[in-house]
């Protein structure tokens, strides 16, 4: 099995990628998505979080994204707080989902990352090549103002909190594009995907 990191910058459009990836059929692992599993109510991540960041951080009995966020986006510390709390959490869920899909021997698997450098996942075994999204830092910034609603200095922090995008560029396998519009990235997912299809053969008996 061909595993493939997915990774980019905050507002680049890898998560539009992984869309396209899926609906053409390949299998994908989503971060994000297994974060938010771990921090479900009832769960013991959410309740160390609690403790480590206050009562204040429940909102009807789930996870405040946007308080939370407000306060480890701006600040290196408490952002090292959280990951403390989050990561080991998050890899071991990771490393079951891809035991699972391994077991139903298909012949790709996306490992959609946003902090993939930053958490050091491309030094895991498991990860065979490194798929990164780009966009111009003037696109970037105001892609994230519009997604999430923010002011500049909030939305720079956002992107601050992240490794450069331009390092991430420099460790790529492969390189996506997003400065255009959707069919010009779509034609470069296509070639991306058969050029995966390709080479994953080689890989097969992992």
């Amino acid at each position: 099995m061909l595993i493939v990191g997915l990774t980019g910058g905050i507002g680049t459009g890898k998560s539009t990628v992984s869309k396209v990836l899926r609906d053409a059929g390949f299998p994908v692992v989503d971060a994000d998505v297994v974060a938010r599993e771990v921090v479900e109510p009832g769960t013991h991540t959410l309740e160390k979080i609690k403790l480590t960041f206050g009562p204040d951080i429940i909102k009807n009995g789930a996870l405040d994204r946007h308080k939370l966020g407000d306060i480890v986006f701006s600040n290196n510390t408490e952002l090292a707080r959280l990951n403390a709390i989050m990561q080991p959490v998050i890899n071991s869920a990771m490393v079951d989902k891809i035991a699972f899909w391994r077991a139903q021997k298909v012949p790709v698997l996306i490992i959609d990352v946003p902090l993939l450098f930053e958490r050091g996942y491309e030094n895991n075994d498991y990860i065979d090549k490194v798929v990164v999204v780009t966009t111009s830092p003037q696109v970037q910034l105001e892609r994230v103002k519009a997604r999430d609603n923010l002011d500049e200095t909030k939305a720079q922090n956002r992107i601050n909190s992240q490794m450069p995008l331009a390092d991430k560029i420099a460790r790529a396998d492969y390189l996506l594009d997003n400065n255009g519009d959707i069919s010009f990235l779509e034609e470069q997912i296509k070639n991306l995907m058969t050029e995966l299809k390709g080479i994953a053969p080689k890989y097969g008996t992992k």
